[in-house]
């Protein structure tokens, strides 16, 4: 009797602190947010000599730490797992007999992103093929509906938003031998939660367009889903500076750097190929 009647109050004061952890909106101009972003894998599809093949991706998990002030953040990787891969059966190849070709999963480039929201600057840090770039960009605007509901998250009340934004999507194609990528533009709705407590216009992405931190971010109707998990007014606001090391580019400059880049990889497999034969 004496052990429930514990357990009971035990229970009671739990209940308590969760729901003054629910109510906690403490207002916030800097601090610090890790995020965690979920990219589901599922089944796709590439066409080898006419047929189609399919193989499966695994999910992965990446990691963003966001440090932020009242007037500029810098978002960059943390914990990363590896980097996930299929093997597809390629009829025709080594010498006749059936072969493989090794399917690396795409991925974020790991990069460190400046935001200066009263300038409306934007400066991309990026690594490519061994590189540094310093992309620059300026805040782009999406447009916002905001659709009256809300939801906890880490103690902060957020308010649901959503725009359409554009993404560029790819399909593989190999034929005897040689992989040939075609491009294509989609446009996806996207879904934001965000925190007016913290009147700070940041978040893992569409950073400077929002009224709030934002806590939350999913996109591609859930297959990659951001949300934080973890937030602290302790921040160390002298790293939150604009990267200073890399080639300064222009975002245009920067696609064609790294179509460049693409290229040169394909005539070189292409050359080794044929060497090989």
């Amino acid at each position: 009797m004496i052990k429930y009647a514990f357990s009971a109050i035990a229970m009671l004061a739990m209940l308590l602190n969760n729901g003054a952890l629910a109510q906690n909106n403490k207002p916030l101009k800097q601090g610090r947010v890790v995020y965690e972003q979920l990219i589901k894998g599922g089944q796709s599809t590439v066409t080898v000599n006419g047929n189609t093949q399919t193989f499966t991706r695994p999910d992965r998990i990446v990691k963003w730490e966001l440090l932020f002030t009242a007037d500029q953040s810098l978002r960059r990787s943390a914990e990363t797992d590896e980097r996930p891969e299929a093997e597809i059966a390629v009829p025709g190849m080594g010498g006749g007999l059936a072969g493989s070709v090794r399917m690396v999963s795409a991925f974020m480039p790991e990069s460190t992103i400046w935001h200066n929201f009263p300038a409306g600057r934007r400066v991309d840090q990026r690594e490519t093929v061994g590189k540094k770039f310093l992309v620059e960009d300026s805040i782009t605007k999406h447009t916002w509906k905001l659709t009256g509901e809300s939801k906890t998250i880490l103690g902060y009340t957020c308010q649901k938003a959503i725009t359409q934004t554009p993404v560029k999507s790819f399909n593989m194609q190999m034929q005897d031998g040689e992989f040939k990528r075609t491009e294509k533009w989609d446009t996806i709705q996207v879904t934001v939660w965000f925190a007016p407590a913290i009147p700070v216009p940041a978040g893992p992405e569409f950073q400077g367009e929002l009224p709030g931190l934002i806590l939350e971010y999913d996109s591609r109707n859930g297959t990659s889903v951001t949300r934080a998990v973890e937030i602290s007014e302790t921040v160390k606001t002298a790293d939150i500076k604009e990267p200073k090391t890399g080639k300064r580019v222009s975002k245009a400059e920067y696609d064609k750097e790294v179509e460049d880049q693409q290229k040169e990889m394909m005539d070189r497999m292409k050359s080794s190929r044929r060497a090989n034969f």
